[in-house]
């Protein structure tokens, strides 16, 4: 075989083994960025969740600061996810005022869709807020709050008060247009929520850390 022959074959081996190389690199920036943004996702839903706890449960609004104490525990179900927390509100007595949780989905577009919700002592849902979202901008997002009253239509429902499904469904619940999938995956996760709340005693769970 000549010395032009080889050639060809050298670089070609030469170019895979760049493209090889860029691959390597490219994927290790990614697991690197998505490392270090973690944490820094976790922080800022923390964050927000420890400001929605305030609006969560109206009902509560006139009771004396200081009073109410938040009590945290960590449910885990196949219908709302692993780890979400609940939280059990009190007065100083110890009687219980409310409960507060969070759960999530995968039923939307970008998944995960965590929810953050309230709930009084009958069951019945005080106020849902988006705890997190990945939805997609001018589509998805449109259940948010900065995008309107959508979410208003959860106050007062329990899990027995509704058909919890879209109208499009044949359900009692209202959806966009162009966004069933979204506003269906809140209906359906809040349901599920309810559903696993009504059948937990949370004094039996794990305390968060």
């Amino acid at each position: 075989m000549s010395l032009f022959e080889q050639r060809p074959k050298t670089r070609a081996f030469f170019s895979g083994f760049i493209l090889a190389f860029i691959a390597v690199l490219c994927t290790t920036v990614v697991l690197l960025a998505e490392h270090d943004t973690k944490p820094a996702i976790e922080h800022n839903r923390a964050t927000r969740e420890q400001q929605l706890m305030e609006q969560l449960l109206p009902h509560l609004k006139d009771q004396a600061f200081g009073e109410i104490t938040y009590r945290c525990k960590l449910v885990s179900h196949p219908l709302i996810g692993n780890n979400m927390k609940a939280y059990i509100a009190t007065d100083r007595s110890g009687k219980i005022l409310g409960y507060i949780g969070t759960y999530s989905t995968s039923r939307g577009y970008s998944n995960p869709l965590i929810l953050i919700a309230g709930l009084d002592t009958t069951g019945r849902l005080t106020k849902v807020d988006i705890s997190f979202t990945r939805e997609t901008p001018g589509i998805g997002d449109k259940v948010e709050r900065k995008r309107g009253n959508y979410l208003d239509q959860f106050d007062g429902k329990g899990l027995y008060d509704a058909n919890w499904d879209v109208k499009k469904f044949n359900g009692d619940f209202d959806y966009f247009t162009g966004a069933t999938v979204t506003s269906r995956a809140v209906v359906l996760a809040t349901r599920d929520f309810l559903e696993v709340m009504m059948g937990t005693d949370l004094e039996q769970l794990p305390n968060c850390n």
